[in-house]
């Protein structure tokens, strides 16, 4: 058969044009099938890293059973199959099982998508799924839980590729009667523009959410891309709000925990603190934060860790207990759980100087009521036998009046003197510091003691470097040392003597008022100073005093800068001494 020029070229046409389309059409069906395999795998990756972002941030508790729910609610927003496996090997959550399917499902372990993944951070596999009866192309990723790992895997059917390429066929045999060229050039065309306003969006949302910029997505055009980029602007500025308001409240809350005096911990479910403030820091005496480390590290208290054990468990408490270390200490715990977070708010307080001037108060009161009763009691009794028959014999009424009187009188200084304590304790004993003659002060008051000295037959005598002088308070100067000479008179037999010396040394000045009395035992020394403390209690209330003394002294010196304190003159008696600060030197 013999074909012509218009055959053969037809033929030729045709030959051309049938060897282009087949051509074109398994270059385009395998270019398809790469390239929808890398789309799937590109999307898998996505769907995989989301899933562990998820896994990652679940709660921790009951995991293992959450686990087969957060894969199927996976697998219904990604249209994929979600594989949750313990690291091994175990399945704990599928998208396509119940979980009756689940535990009968063999060890995963030795799957190659988990092998790799585990290996290098990332399994690829296509293969045929025995559980399903299909080829899957596979992709499997690891996730950290702590201390638990494993490995998410997502899934998609092939025959989603042979539905793409039979499509892709059909398309071409279409495309290639209608005109594959104008639509080729149409959809180019579209997608270039398309693909540049979403090149745009993402960088800027990029920008955005790395807070490397505070501008907004341009939105020129009123379709469903300028509405996109209008509610990712309406976005960022809300989050950017919120941010801003959350750095305040943060700030604040730091002051408060900073500013408070009493210490604050907050603790996890295990016992781990996870904010402490200053004070907390301050009375549990430790040298550095102690965030991150377990409470049974830090505080050795077990009744102190049973109580944040039942606050774990909704029961808050409260707890006192003695901290050990450099001087125990007093604490009250109160243990809050923390409802939503989980864990435990703890709140500590020093209660040893509060309980320390409870117990001085309670001291105060019962010597004060014993040192009232005393006196009033010997009024009493005189008054009553005065009024009996005393007062008709004048010798015994003058000797029961002699008494009243003594009792009047020590009365009288015992209330002096709580009063000048309370003056003193209260802020209301003002002191006015100037350069005194620290001379002219002790001869005023060995004068004005002198007689009592004599009457007693003591020896009384003042050394006083010339021209010294302190920077104090000239009465409260003066009130010092006569109640100190006054208690060596007082405590010096007949015939004794007692002496005041001072001199300046390193810039201060130093006072001693000494006697040759029977000196006072070292167990007493330490506590001479206390309020209502006496030596020899039957002794001094014959002698008169009120037991304040030297407390005063002490209190005295002390608010003028000074200090006190005792020593045992050789070769017996007493040496009191105090320091005062020295004048400033003349210029």
């Amino acid at each position: 058969m013999r074909l012509g020029i218009r055959s053969k070229l037809f033929l030729a046409v045709v030959t051309l044009v049938i060897a282009g389309l087949a051509t074109s059409g398994f270059y385009l069906e395998n270019k398809l099938r790469t390239n929808i395999e890398m789309l799937i795998e590109t999307e898998l990756g996505r769907h995989a890293r989301t899933a562990r972002e998820l896994i990652q941030l679940a709660p921790e508790a009951s995991f293992t059973e959450s686990a087969d729910r957060l894969a199927d609610k996976l697998g219904n927003a990604s249209s994929a199959r979600v594989t949750v496996i313990a690291n091994d090997g175990t399945v704990l959550g599928d998208s396509e099982l119940s979980p009756a399917q689940i535990r009968r499902v063999e060890n995963h372990r030795k799957r190659p998508e988990v092998l790799e993944a585990i290996a290098a951070g990332r399994g690829l596999s296509r293969r045929h799924s025995t559980t399903l009866g299909t080829d899957m192309i596979y992709l499997a990723v690891p996730y950290r839980r702590g201390d638990d790992r494993g490995v998410v895997r997502v899934a998609m059917p092939l025959t989603e590729v042979e539905r793409a390429v039979a499509g892709l066929r059909l398309m071409l045999f279409v495309a290639a009667i209608l005109g594959v060229g104008a639509a080729v050039f149409i959809s180019g065309l579209a997608s270039f523009f398309l693909s540049r306003t979403l090149l745009r969006v993402v960088k800027s949302t990029r920008a955005m959410a790395e807070g490397r910029s505070k501008s907004r997505i341009p939105a020129a055009s009123q379709d469903e891309l300028g509405m996109l980029a209008g509610s990712i602007n309406c976005m960022a500025a809300e989050v950017e709000r919120l941010v801003a308001a959350l750095a305040k409240e943060r700030d604040r809350f730091e002051a408060v925990l900073e500013g408070m005096e009493e210490g604050v911990l907050a603790l996890d479910e295990g016992q781990r603190i996870t904010h402490v403030n200053q004070s907390a820091i301050a009375l549990l005496g430790l040298d550095e934060s102690p965030v991150e480390r377990t409470l049974i590290e830090v505080v050795r208290v077990p009744a102190l860790h049973q109580l944040i054990s039942r606050a774990n468990q909704g029961e808050p408490g409260t707890l006192e207990f003695d901290l050990p270390g450099q001087g125990v200490r007093h604490l009250t715990a109160h243990a809050t759980p923390l409802r939503v977070s989980g864990g435990v708010a703890l709140v500590i307080r020093d209660m040893t100087e509060l309980l320390r001037l409870e117990a001085v108060r309670k001291d105060f009161v019962a010597n004060v009521s014993h040192e009232l009763r005393t006196p009033i009691a010997i009024i009493r009794a005189n008054t009553e036998t005065l009024q009996d028959a005393a007062l008709k014999d004048p010798e015994r009424a003058r000797e029961f009046l002699g008494a009243l009187q003594r009792s009047a009188d020590r009365l009288s200084n015992l209330i002096a003197d709580l009063l000048d304590i309370s003056r003193i304790d209260s802020g209301e004993y003002r002191l006015d510091p100037q350069d005194v003659s620290v001379e002219a002060v002790a001869r005023q008051t060995v004068d004005a003691i002198e007689k009592m000295a004599t009457e007693k037959n003591l020896a009384i005598e003042s050394d006083v470097q010339s021209g010294l002088r302190a920077h104090a308070d000239e009465k409260a100067l003066s009130q010092v040392l006569f109640n100190l000479l006054d208690n060596a008179i007082k405590y010096t037999p007949a015939g004794g003597h007692v002496a005041v010396s001072a001199r300046g040394s390193d810039g201060d000045v130093r006072i001693e008022v000494s006697d040759d009395g029977p000196g006072i035992e070292p167990k007493h020394r330490a506590r001479v100073f206390e309020r209502f403390y006496r030596v020899d209690t039957g002794r001094s209330r014959e002698m008169g005093g009120t037991g304040l003394g030297l407390s005063i002294v002490k209190n005295l010196t002390e608010a003028m800068g000074g200090q006190v304190g005792l020593e045992t003159a050789s070769p017996r008696g007493s040496v009191f001494w105090l320091t005062l600060p020295g004048a400033a030197p003349r210029t």
